[in-house]
C-alpha cells in the first residue's frame, strides 16, 4: 500500500446403446439382411449439433462524480459463468500491472472496448473480473497554507490482497444472436474509501462494477446503443487491400477498424494518408456481427508523434509552460524519446483547437473560444508534441486541442436561450476547477467558480431518468469554456448524476 504526493506551493450420446436381442427371423428379414435369430446390434443415434457461439464485445465504462481525477485498474482476466455452472474466459491478461493498467475516469459516458471474443450462446448469471494494481488521485487545496497537492493512493493487489473485483448483475444475460455487447461499469464511488489527506489518509481500493447487456440499435447513433465516440488511438498498421487498420488505445489495448465509403476524415486526405502512428481521434459503430466501422476519423496533428491527454492542471514556471494531470498517453515511453511527459510549452506557432465531435459551436448563445488567453484550469485538453524534452523536461507542444469531459453537479436554476435549454449547475468544491481556482498561481480567475452554465440543444442525448429540475444531481458531458470570467458547458449528453 503506497501514497504518492505531488505538492505545489504525482453424448450426451456417449454410452447411448440399444441391444436388440431374439428378434424374429421374419423381423429381422425385414430390418436386417442376412441376420440370424439372437444376433444383436448396437445402434448409435446422430450427433447433436454443435452449441452457436456468438460474439461477445465488452465495452468498458464508469460512473463517477468528480471527487477524484483518475482511477486506474489492471484487470488480469474476465469470465462469465452460465445457468449450468459452466465458466468461459473473456478476457486473460495475468501479466497486467501500472503500465497496462485501464484509467476508468476518462471512461465516465465515454465507453471503449476492452476486449471482443466468441462466447457459447446461453444464459449467464454471474462474473468474475480479477485485478492487480489500483490506485487512484484527487487534488486538495490547503487554505491554510495556500498548498495545493495532487496525491495517489495505489495498492499492489487491491480488494484487501484478495485481488477480486465485486460484479453486480441487474439481471441474468444472455447471449444470444449474432453478436451481444455488454458493458463493464465501474463505479467509482463504491470502488475506494479515503479518510483525511496526504501522510495522514486512510484508504482502501476494491473495485466494483455492474454487468449489463447493451442493446445495439441497426444504425448506432450514441453510447448507449453502440456507438464509441472520441476514441483517442495511435494507428499500430493498415491494410490497404481490406480497407482496416489497427489502432492501440491509451490503455493497451487494440483493436480493428474498418473505413467506409461514408467515413469522414478530418485533417487528413482520407483512408490512404493514414500510417502507422498517425495519432487519431474517431468515433465507430459495432456492426451486427461484431466489428468495428469508423463514422468519423480526424488526425488533430499529422506530424505528432505523442499526445498526453486529461486535465490542464497549473501554470509551470516561465511563460507558456503548464502541467497537465495526463490520464491517457499516446505514442511515448516512460524512457528515452518520444517521452512521456506533463510538462508542457506552448508558443506563438502552437495551434489550438477544438474537438470535431461537436457541430453546433456556431449556434451557442454565446462565443466559444479556446486559446492561450482562455486555457482554464480543469479543462480536459490533448495535447500534441514531438516527445522530445529540453534540457528542463518540458515539452514544445505543436497543437493543443479541447476535449469533452464530464461534470457530476446539482441543478439550481433553468431558463432559455437561443434555443437552448440552460442550466445553472453548482459544482462540488472538490471538484477539479474550483479546487484549482483557489491556488494562486491559476492562469484564469473565475467570477464563480464552483458554478457552470450547461447549454442542452436539440442534439443533446438526453439519458437522465427524471426531469432536470433545481435540486437534482446530474452529469453533463461536453465542452468546457471560460467565457470572460464565467464558466459555460457546451452539453453533448445528460445522465443521472452521482451523490456527492
Amino acid at each position: 500500500m503506497k501514497t504518492v504526493s505531488a505538492r505545489l506551493v504525482p453424448n450426451r450420446n456417449a454410452g447411448y446403446q440399444r441391444s436388440i436381442v431374439s428378434w424374429s427371423g421374419i423381423a429381422c428379414l425385414v430390418l436386417l439382411a442376412g441376420c440370424n435369430s439372437g444376433s444383436t446390434m448396437t445402434l448409435t443415434p446422430p450427433a447433436s449439433p454443435p452449441m452457436a457461439n456468438s460474439t461477445v464485445v465488452v465495452l468498458m465504462t464508469s460512473r463517477a462524480n468528480d471527487q477524484l481525477v483518475n482511477f486506474n485498474v489492471a484487470v488480469t482476466s474476465m469470465s462469465l459463468t452460465d445457468t449450468a455452472g459452466s465458466s468461459v474466459t473473456l478476457l486473460s491478461n495475468p501479466n497486467a500491472n501500472l503500465l497496462s493498467s485501464i484509467e476508468f475516469m476518462h471512461l465516465a459516458n465515454h465507453p471503449e472496448p476492452l476486449t471482443t471474443i466468441s462466447v457459447p450462446q446461453g444464459m449467464y448469471t454471474s462474473a468474475t473480473v480479477k485485478i492487480g494494481f489500483c490506485s487512484f488521485t484527487d487534488v486538495t487545496f490547503d487554505r491554510s497554507t495556500g498548498a495545493l497537492t495532487r496525491s495517489t493512493y495505489a495498492q499492489g493487489l487491491c480488494s484487501q490482497g484478495t485481488g477480486n473485483a465485486t460484479v453486480n448483475f441487474t439481471t441474468p444475460i444472455a447471449v444470444a444472436g449474432p453478436v451481444t455487447a455488454l458493458s463493464l461499469n465501474l463505479q467509482v464511488s463504491q470502488s475506494f474509501t479515503l479518510t483525511g489527506t496526504v501522510a495522514n489518509a486512510a484508504f482502501t481500493i476494491s473495485p466494483t462494477f455492474t454487468l449489463s447487456s447493451l442493446p445495439l440499435a441497426t444504425h448506432p447513433s450514441n453510447s448507449k446503443n453502440g456507438k464509441v465516440a472520441g476514441l483517442a488511438a495511435r494507428v499500430t498498421a493498415v491494410n490497404a487491400s481490406a480497407n482496416t487498420f489497427t489502432v492501440q488505445t491509451g490503455d493497451s489495448i487494440s483493436l480493428t477498424v474498418n473505413s467506409a465509403n461514408n467515413t469522414t476524415y478530418e485533417g487528413i486526405a482520407g483512408f490512404s494518408a493514414l500510417a502507422v502512428g498517425t495519432l487519431v481521434d474517431l468515433d465507430f459503430v459495432i456492426q451486427a456481427d461484431g466489428s468495428f466501422v469508423a463514422s468519423r476519423v480526424s488526425v488533430p496533428d499529422p506530424s505528432a508523434a505523442t499526445t498526453a491527454i486529461g486535465p490542464f492542471f497549473v501554470s509551470g514556471a516561465q511563460a507558456g509552460e503548464f502541467v497537465t494531470i495526463a490520464v491517457e498517453h499516446q505514442g511515448c515511453t516512460l524512457t528515452g524519446t518520444p517521452f512521456c511527459g506533463n510538462i508542457f510549452r506552448y508558443d506563438g506557432t502552437t495551434k489550438f483547437s477544438i474537438s470535431s465531435q461537436f457541430g453546433n459551436l456556431q449556434s451557442l448563445p454565446f462565443v466559444p473560444s479556446f486559446g492561450t488567453a482562455s486555457l482554464l484550469p480543469g479543462q480536459n485538453i490533448s495535447v500534441f508534441s514531438s516527445g522530445t524534452p529540453d534540457a528542463r523536461s518540458v515539452e514544445a507542444t505543436t497543437t493543443i486541442t479541447l476535449e469533452p469531459q464530464t461534470l457530476n453537479g446539482t441543478v439550481t436554476g433553468v431558463s432559455t436561450e437561443g434555443g437552448f435549454t440552460v442550466y445553472t449547475v453548482s459544482l462540488a468544491p472538490y471538484d477539479l476547477i474550483p479546487t484549482l481556482q483557489n491556488y494562486s498561481g491559476t492562469l484564469i480567475h473565475l467570477n464563480e467558480p464552483n458554478t457552470v452554465t450547461v447549454y442542452v440543444g436539440a442534439n443533446t442525448q438526453l439519458f437522465n431518468s427524471k426531469a432536470i429540475n433545481p435540486g437534482g444531481v446530474f452529469r453533463f458531458t461536453g465542452l468546457v469554456f471560460d467565457d470572460m470570467g464565467t464558466l459555460r458547458l457546451d452539453c453533448g449528453q445528460v445522465d443521472d448524476g452521482v451523490a456527492e
